[in-house]
């Protein structure tokens, strides 16, 4: 089983959101396992740089300004500076598998890394806390382990044509090879499965935004994604029943003992 797994974050502007799920992987990874951190800034932003470098001794920052000022910056923004953080740091990557997330998710439950190797150890190329549910169907970035050597071979990059956004050509290939492909049971794939959440996370309610994936055993969740969370954190995200960056704060207070 690996024991070694990088970990790339792409973020912007968001020493919260960056901070908590570092401090919340930290808190759950088993003992055996280490995590190797690539935060890529998409901005010339350094003020919090030294507060996420002092979380772990394995993390490396990583300022990225083309993602916020490059000539595709103007059209699906979001989804290509995404995509241009893990392209940054695509070749530095050396572990047999990458996990690639969005910095607005948290781990809360040591039964997700444990759930997680299992299935890396039973051969699965990829392991996802979420499918994307369109035409595609494809396990989406937003948590997401993939063999390295398949992530350097394929990219991220979307292709718009196609229905295929960040990564989900991994998924695209994989199912052409045939390569055996995992993901959690989660609430936007399944709603009823809020039913099956531990608080606080079933008292949010099926239609609170906030994606929750369960532990194999499907008795608690161990994985969640806030969705949306630069535009939450900026005040431009607004619908109603929606969790927003207060709320997340306060879950992740609760989770991790929060942060400034």
């Amino acid at each position: 089983m690996t024991n070694l797994i990088e970990v790339v974050i792409p973020s912007y502007k968001s020493e919260l959101m960056i901070t908590s799920i570092i401090k919340s992987m930290e808190k759950y990874k088993p003992d055996s396992l280490k995590l190797s951190y690539h935060v890529v800034e998409n901005s010339t932003v350094t003020d919090y740089k030294d507060r996420v470098l002092s979380l772990s001794d394995n993390i490396r920052w990583y300022n990225n300004p083309s993602a916020d000022t490059g000539e595709d910056a103007t059209n699906n923004k979001g989804s290509w500076a995404n995509c241009s953080a893990i392209e940054y740091v695509m070749d530095s990557l050396t572990s047999e598998y990458t996990f690639l997330c969005h910095n607005d998710c948290l781990v809360v439950s040591e039964d997700f890394f444990t759930d997680a190797l299992a299935k890396m150890k039973q051969g699965y190329s990829m392991v996802g806390t979420s499918i994307f549910p369109n035409d595609v169907a494809a396990l989406h970035v937003a948590g997401l382990f993939v063999k390295t050597d398949i992530l350097k071979k394929v990219g991220v990059k979307p292709q718009f044509d196609k229905g295929m956004d960040v990564g989900d050509i991994l998924t695209d290939y994989c199912r052409k090879e045939s390569l055996d492909l995992f993901c959690f049971s989660n609430t936007i794939n399944n709603k009823e499965l809020v039913e099956l959440c531990d608080e606080p996370w079933r008292g949010l309610g099926p239609k609170c935004g906030i994606d929750r994936a369960l532990n194999v055993g499907l008795s608690k969740v161990v994985y969640v994604h806030l969705g949306r969370g630069t535009m939450k954190r900026f005040g431009k995200y607004h619908k109603q029943g929606k969790v927003y960056y207060s709320d997340w704060k306060s879950l992740c207070e609760l989770v991790i003992g929060g942060d400034k």
